[in-house]
């Protein structure tokens, strides 16, 4: 994605007064209030220093995600630039701010802006807000310094929102969402197991996926815990490669968006046995997992796979089936005899002949495909125990099409 989309088209009077004091503001930005110089030569003098001075002007660095559409890019900047204008000092003096975005670029899914230390407060205002998107409603988050994380919180939940001074219901609520966490990892697997959420006795108990509105606040909580135990990124990225959220009755993503801000390296994801009635349901994670691999999903709406998979550029296998071939594949290989041990098995020219025989046993074993089989042994990386176990695990949520009539 990029970012190339500079200015913000405004009306022409008013236009031409910010420039000024664009231009003005750049001068001094980050800087001390400018006093008068002692002597006052020509037109020009002292321009030279302050134009310097702008181009090494101590920004402060924000980021913005929970946009989609990097061709929305003006909109993003110049609807950011409009409500951080209407909060900052200089509009409650009275006055008409300075452009507040001096400079920006995009990465992926994450927007970098560039603004000056004393405007960090009126971002930290708009955080939050709603971006009126082509694809629907979109909440822009702004992390950096000086901006104050607007994310759900156990608090948020066992208050509804409210004021409370009751600080027991805080922290039986974090215990209850830790324990959650804890029952559903598997760290030998490396797999984040959150199907029929529902269901779990202690999220029963507590009332707190009983409904859409207590859902809303249950998933971006639990997604604050994890980002609690597992601080940094590339924490994450070696303690989860997995995730499982089938039979969840899902219509649609807001329940679960921010999984794609918190977990956005994941592998291998498994959205079986929601109720997704389109492909446009799911557009909040277009191009967001940018490492996916393996993806299972049910879509009323027939036609839907080709879009899908152009969203997840490392997409090689959907619901069992190979849409992209292997990395490996292109490298040439040399055919080998196949053992007289195992089935007979079509020869996979990107496989050696000790995973062929793996294959060959999951299928025997399990009545899998053979893609199934081997999306099963990939997700295990390999070692047929864990192969086994991811089977014993996920065996309730597979579709039949998964498996040899």
């Amino acid at each position: 994605m990029t970012g190339s989309a500079l200015s913000h088209p405004r009306g022409g009077g008013i236009r031409k007064q910010r420039q000024k004091r664009d231009r003005d503001g750049d001068l001094v930005m980050g800087s001390a209030p400018r006093v008068a110089t002692p002597a006052r030569g020509g037109r020009g003098s002292g321009s030279g220093p302050r134009s310097r001075d702008s181009h090494t002007a101590p920004f402060t660095e924000l980021k913005v995600t929970g946009w989609t559409d990097d061709k929305e890019m003006s909109k993003i900047l110049s609807f950011l630039e409009r409500h951080a204008a209407r909060r900052s000092h200089n509009a409650s003096k009275g006055s008409i701010p300075p452009k507040m975005v001096k400079r920006h670029k995009a990465t992926g899914t994450v927007l970098t802006i560039f603004v000056r230390p004393e405007d960090v407060t009126a971002f930290n205002k708009i955080n939050g807000f709603t971006f009126s998107s082509a694809h629907g409603t979109q909440k822009l988050t702004i992390a950096g310094p000086g901006i104050r994380s607007k994310s759900p919180t156990a608090m948020d939940i066992a208050t509804d929102g409210k004021d409370s001074e009751d600080k027991s219901g805080t922290s039986s609520t974090k215990q209850m969402l830790e324990g959650f966490l804890s029952r559903r990892y598997d760290a030998e697997l490396k797999l984040l197991n959150l199907t029929k959420i529902a269901d779990d006795e202690e999220v029963t108990k507590s009332g707190m996926f009983s409904d859409e509105r207590t859902q809303k606040k249950f998933f971006p909580a639990l997604m604050v815990i994890c980002d609690q135990l597992l601080k940094s990124e590339d924490e994450k990225r070696e303690a989860i490669h997995s995730v499982v959220l089938s039979h969840n009755n899902l219509p649609n993503l807001d329940v679960v968006r921010n999984l794609s801000t918190t977990l956005p390296h994941i592998k291998n994801l498994d959205l079986s046995g929601n109720n997704f009635a389109n492909v446009r349901v799911l557009k909040p994670w277009k191009n967001r997992f940018r490492s996916l691999e393996h993806l299972i999903i049910e879509i009323a709406e027939p036609g839907w796979e080709e879009e899908l998979i152009s969203w997840f550029p490392k997409l090689r296998i959907l619901n069992g089936q190979q849409v992209r071939p292997d990395p490996a594949a292109a490298a040439p290989v040399v055919p080998t005899p196949e053992p007289a041990a195992t089935l007979p098995v079509a020869a996979a020219p990107m496989l050696t002949p000790d995973q062929e025989q793996m294959i060959a046993a999951v299928i025997q074993q399990t009545n899998l495909k053979r893609e199934s089989a081997i999306m099963c042994l990939e997700a295990g990386q390999w070692d047929f125990n864990k192969a086994g176990e991811i089977f014993l695990q996920t065996k309730d949520t597979l579709t039949p099409d998964m498996f040899n009539s």
